[in-house]
């Protein structure tokens, strides 16, 4: 089983709970709004802390209350795609995708390269100069899934990757997330 979650987090007068298992492909997570979906990624991701509880992957544990585990975001190889991209508004294109490559690829021509590559996969060809305000909220997606993929994370977590999309943009970017899923490889 390569996700398990069982925490538990309160908040002021809502007490999350969340606990499941996720085998290996894609698997969602619904619910009303408020109800914890964006909060349980952010404890998977290791940006909040649980209570209590326990989160393993791949027999990694992340997070386990009772044996006082809490590993950082940056130890868990987890990404997290936010609702709003969280792309550096002070950084180019370029710059947000050499963030994701240059914690684990410290050759500077081979960085350079993979980025490049996923410029022309997530068809951002012409904006590598361009900064998040610049781009439409397609492209910024692109550029934020692009820039998680370039750190190679485990598991790949989506926070409602299309809630600001309309119709005709969410139909095509979900197209081509089913293939980026595909060729990902890992849990989403």
């Amino acid at each position: 089983m390569p996700l398990l979650v069982d925490i538990r987090k309160k908040l002021g007068d809502f007490e999350l709970r969340a606990s499941f298992q996720a085998d290996q492909g894609v698997t969602g997570i619904l619910g009303a709004s408020g109800c914890g979906k964006s909060m349980t990624l952010r404890c998977i991701a290791g940006i909040v802390r649980p209570d209590e509880g326990r989160i393993e992957l791949d027999g990694t544990v992340f997070f386990d209350s009772e044996k006082k585990i809490d590993l950082k975001p940056q130890k868990r190889q987890v990404g997290l795609l936010f609702q709003n991209y969280a792309l550096f508004p002070n950084m180019t294109v370029r710059q947000n995708l050499l963030t994701g490559v240059k914690a684990r690829e410290k050759d500077r021509e081979k960085a350079d390269r993979l980025v490049r590559e996923m410029i022309r996969r997530f068809s951002l060809d012409g904006l590598e100069g361009h900064r998040p305000c610049q781009l439409s909220g397609g492209q910024q997606q692109r550029a934020a899934l692009a820039r998680i993929l370039l750190s190679r994370p485990r598991l790949l977590m989506l926070d409602e990757p299309f809630s600001a999309l309309d119709g005709y943009l969410r139909w095509n970017l979900e197209l081509e997330l089913s293939d980026v899923l595909k060729d990902f490889g890992g849990s989403a």
